[in-house]
């Protein structure tokens, strides 16, 4: 029997997941900075600062999901769905402007980390998408009888 996300391990997956994003990136983006700009070419500045940006980012989006995941359930998760799509998209391009950068052999943690993370969002997604469902089933289905004492 496969095992399956649910609203609760789903919420703590994106409030776990939003903070940790959050406090790396923080943390990274104080050591990058310590990095003389002048010392770098511009591309690969842009290679080191972008993934750090949409790290903050998507860690932010992560925890107000996860927040609001139990409303949102209800209408569908559109919004988050939508997170989840440009979360897809960034890291994504995050592992490919770091090899086009950095190269294959400087860039390949960062390549790995877009890896898992496109693998880990595409579950993610399925998650939604089928917990969204059930929710509206749920919703939408008609009250049980009252019981009756005669």
């Amino acid at each position: 029997m496969a095992m399956k996300e649910t609203e609760g391990s789903l919420r703590a997956y994106f409030l776990i997941a939003g903070v940790v994003s959050v406090v790396l990136g923080i943390r990274d983006l104080s050591e990058a900075t310590k990095i003389p700009i002048a010392a770098l070419p511009t591309t690969w500045l842009i290679a080191i600062y972008v993934p750090l940006i949409v790290r903050l980012g998507l860690g932010i989006a992560y925890v107000i999901a996860g927040i609001f995941l139990k409303p949102a359930l209800v209408t569908g998760a559109g919004w988050i769905k939508h997170i989840l799509v440009l979360a897809l998209v960034l890291m994504a391009g995050n592992g490919i402007l770091i090899v086009a950068v950095l190269g294959v052999d400087l860039g390949m943690q960062g390549l790995v980390t877009a890896i898992i993370g496109v693998a880990i969002t595409f579950y993610l997604f399925a998650s939604v998408t089928r917990l969204a469902v059930e929710a509206q089933a749920r919703a939408a289905a008609p009250a049980p009888p009252a019981a009756r004492v005669v």
